[in-house]
C-alpha cells in the first residue's frame, strides 16, 4: 500500500507568504513553487486542470534534506490532488485557496445545449467529432462562424451566455488559439503570473500567427507543442474526463494551407486518451483521429507577411522564428525616429517613404549605432546579445519593397548562430517599403504612377533613363535637382552633425568619404534619387542603378564647399543580393560642390545648396 501524507494548510491573516517556510515544523510536505504561477491563476482551475499544469510544468516541490525536488507525476483521485515523489511516496496538496469544479453539458427538448457546473463525470468519446478540411477552412478559429459549423453537424444551438466552450476537442483546439491572441481566459498572461508578476509558463510559446506550421512541427520545437498538449489537457479537463496524456505523434503531422492561401494549419491525429493508469478514455472508433490547429502564418501569399506566392527562399532560419514577435528598435542619434521601422513607413507617394535602397545604404553604414535587439527573458538563460550583421536584397515580390537583415545571436557558452530576418517582419506591422515611381516627376504622384506589388500586376516596364533624369536647368530646376536639394536640407538644422553649431560654422577639412555626415547625406540621396526606377530594363527588378555612392573629392576642396562625387552603381548580375558587390557596373557620375560651410562666399557662387559641375553617362 502507498503511503499517503495528507497535508492542508491555511493562511495566517497578514503573514507574508514567504514566512510560511520559515515557521515550518518541517520541510515534509509540497509547496507551489512560486517563481512559476501563483494562486490567482489556479483558483480559476479545478483540481484536474491543476494536476495537467504540474504534470505539463511542475509546479510544485518538495525538499529531499536540503534539496528541492520536483514531483514525478500528479493526477486527481477521491476528489483529491495527489502528488506522487520519485520513490512512489504520494503527498496529497489541500490547497489553500479556492479553485473551480467541473463543467458538463446538457441539452433541452428545444435542441439547445448549454453547459452547468457539476461534479458529474463526462464521456471522454463525446469530444471527438472530426470535420471536413472545407469546414475547418470555412470558419478558420474559433467564433460566430465556427458554430454555424457545430449547429450544421449537430442539429443544436448552443447557448454561449457566460462565454462557455463546449465538449468537442476541435472547439478546444481553435479555442486555445483564440484565447492566447486576445489574451482571454485560461491563456490570460494578467493570470497567468509568479510572483513577481512574470509570466513564467507562457515564456517563449509562440502564437501560431507568429511562426510558420512547417517550423512549429520541427525537432527544434518539441517544446512547443508539448506545451500545447498541456493545454489542451487543461482545457479538456474543464469537464470532468479525468484526461491524463494526449497521444500524438507529432512525426506524422501535415501542413495544409488555407484556401485564402494567408495561413496554414497543423493537421495531425491523436492516437489516444489516456487516464493516470495509461488507459485509454477512447473507444477503438475515436483513436486516430483527425484534428487541425489553425492560424500559422504563411509566407506564400500576397497578403500581409507576405513574399509572394513562391514563397520564402532562405537558408538560414527565420530571427522571428527563435525570438517571438521581435522589434527592431532603431534610436534617433542621425536620422529622428521614435523608436521602430514605423517612421520610415509612411504614405506611398510621400517622399518620407523609404524605400529600400536608401534605409538599405542607412542601415549598412550605421547598423552598430543605430540598430538595437532585446533580448526576450525567456532567452536571457542562454543568450548573450543579438547584433545585425548585414545587410541584404531579396528575391521577393519583385518589387524592391523588401529587404533582409542577418542577426547574429552570440550565446553565453561563447558559441553564435546566425538567422534571417525579413524587414516587414521588423515590427508586428507586415510594411512592405516604397515602390519605385515610373515616371520622371515629382507633382501630383499617385499610386499608379508607383511600381507597387499587387496580384495581377504588370511585368515592370522599362525605368527612366539617366540621360533624361541627370539634367539641370537653372531656371527651372529638374526632379534630379530638387531630390538633391531636399537631401542636403535633412542636414542643415541638425547642429549635433556640426559640432552643435550651424553648418555655416563647420570647416570642410572635417570631411572625408568615411566622415557620418557624407554618409547620412548619401542616405537621403539614395532615398530620394532611388525612390525612381532610374536606367531599369523592362522585366528585370535587378536591373539599372542600384546604388548611389559618394566621394569626397578632398584634393579639389575650396573654402566652404566640399567636391563630391556621386556614383552610380548598377547591379553586378541579376542574381545580385550583396549590399556591396564585386563587378558592380558604374552607369554614371555627378561632380558637384556642396555648398554653404564656414567661410562661403556667397557673392562669388550664389546661395544654391549644390553646384553641379559635370555629369557622365556611360562608359565610365
Amino acid at each position: 500500500m502507498k503511503k499517503i501524507k495528507t497535508l492542508s494548510y491555511i493562511l495566517i491573516a497578514g503573514l507574508p507568504t514567504f514566512s510560511l517556510t520559515a515557521i515550518s515544523c518541517a520541510k515534509d510536505r509540497p509547496y507551489l513553487n512560486l517563481a512559476k504561477i501563483s494562486r490567482v491563476y489556479l483558483n480559476k482551475l479545478n483540481l484536474n486542470q491543476i494536476s495537467n499544469l504540474e504534470n505539463g510544468a511542475k509546479i510544485f516541490y518538495y525538499y529531499k534534506g536540503k534539496n528541492q525536488k520536483t514531483y514525478k507525476t500528479s493526477f486527481v483521485e477521491n476528489n483529491k490532488l495527489i502528488l506522487v515523489r520519485e520513490n512512489g511516496e504520494r503527498d496529497v496538496y489541500t490547497p489553500d485557496f479556492s479553485h473551480e469544479i467541473y463543467w458538463k453539458e446538457t441539452s433541452s427538448s428545444f435542441n439547445t445545449t448549454s453547459v452547468i457546473d457539476t461534479l458529474d463525470k463526462t464521456d471522454l468519446n463525446k469530444f471527438m467529432t472530426t470535420y471536413d478540411f472545407d469546414s475547418i477552412d470555412s470558419a478558420n478559429g474559433y467564433g460566430d462562424q465556427w458554430y454555424e459549423v457545430l449547429t450544421e453537424k449537430t442539429g443544436q444551438d448552443f447557448i454561449r451566455t457566460g462565454d462557455p466552450y463546449f465538449a468537442d476537442l476541435q472547439s478546444i483546439i481553435f479555442r486555445i488559439i483564440y484565447d492566447y491572441d486576445i489574451d482571454y481566459n485560461y491563456m490570460n498572461s494578467k493570470l497567468f503570473i509568479n510572483k513577481n508578476k512574470e509570466t513564467k509558463l507562457l515564456d517563449g510559446f509562440f502564437h501560431t500567427k507568429y511562426i510558420q506550421a512547417e517550423t512549429w512541427l520541427s525537432k527544434e520545437y518539441e517544446n512547443q507543442r508539448k506545451k500545447f498538449e498541456t493545454f489542451m489537457l487543461l482545457y479538456l479537463n474543464k469537464f470532468n474526463v479525468n484526461a491524463h496524456k494526449i497521444d500524438i505523434d507529432w512525426s506524422k503531422a501535415t501542413v495544409k494551407h488555407s484556401l485564402a492561401e494567408s495561413t496554414s494549419y497543423v493537421q495531425f491525429q491523436v492516437k489516444d486518451i489516456l487516464d493516470k493508469d495509461n488507459k485509454s478514455l477512447l473507444n477503438d472508433s475515436n483513436k486516430n483521429k483527425t484534428f487541425y490547429i489553425n492560424g500559422f502564418r504563411n509566407y506564400a501569399t500576397s497578403q500581409k507577411f507576405g513574399v509572394g506566392f513562391s514563397g520564402l527562399k532562405e537558408s538560414l532560419p527565420l530571427f522571428n522564428e527563435y525570438v517571438e514577435n521581435p522589434l527592431l528598435l532603431i534610436n534617433s542619434k542621425y536620422i529622428s525616429v521614435i523608436d521602430n521601422i514605423n517612421e520610415f513607413a509612411k504614405g506611398g507617394v510621400t517622399f518620407d517613404f523609404w524605400n529600400i535602397k536608401g534605409l538599405m545604404y542607412y542601415f549598412n553604414y550605421f547598423k552598430d549605432e543605430i540598430l538595437f535587439l532585446e533580448v526576450p527573458s525567456y532567452r536571457a538563460h542562454e543568450d548573450l546579445f543579438y547584433k545585425i550583421i548585414d545587410v541584404k536584397f531579396v528575391d521577393y515580390l519583385d518589387t524592391n519593397q523588401l529587404f533582409k537583415v542577418t542577426v547574429r545571436v552570440y550565446k553565453k557558452d561563447k558559441t553564435f548562430k546566425d538567422y534571417v530576418w525579413i524587414s516587414s517582419n521588423f515590427d508586428d506591422h507586415g510594411h512592405r517599403l516604397k515602390g519605385m515611381i515610373l515616371e520622371n516627376k515629382m507633382d501630383k504622384l499617385t499610386s499608379d504612377d508607383i511600381y507597387s506589388y499587387d496580384v495581377g500586376m504588370k511585368p515592370l516596364p522599362d525605368g527612366i533613363k539617366l540621360s533624361d533624369f541627370l539634367k539641370t536647368d537653372i531656371a527651372n530646376p529638374t526632379v534630379f535637382q530638387k531630390l538633391l536639394k531636399m537631401a542636403g536640407e535633412q542636414l542643415e538644422n541638425i547642429f549635433r552633425f556640426w559640432n552643435n553649431d550651424s553648418r555655416s560654422e563647420f570647416e570642410t577639412d572635417f570631411l572625408k568619404s568615411d566622415s557620418k555626415q557624407i554618409y547620412i547625406l548619401g542616405s537621403y540621396i539614395n532615398n530620394y534619387l532611388l525612390s525612381y526606377s532610374l536606367a531599369t530594363q523592362a522585366g528585370k527588378i535587378r536591373s539599372g542603378v542600384k546604388r548611389i555612392d559618394l566621394e569626397v573629392l578632398e584634393a579639389a576642396q575650396e573654402i566652404g564647399r566640399v567636391k563630391l562625387k556621386l556614383l552610380f552603381k548598377g547591379w553586378a548580375s541579376e542574381n545580385d543580393f550583396d549590399f556591396i558587390s564585386k563587378g558592380e557596373k558604374e552607369l554614371a557620375s555627378v561632380t558637384l560642390y556642396w555648398n554653404g560651410f564656414k567661410g562661403f562666399n556667397k557673392n562669388k557662387y550664389g546661395d544654391e545648396l549644390f553646384t553641379i559641375e559635370k555629369i557622365e553617362i556611360g562608359g565610365i
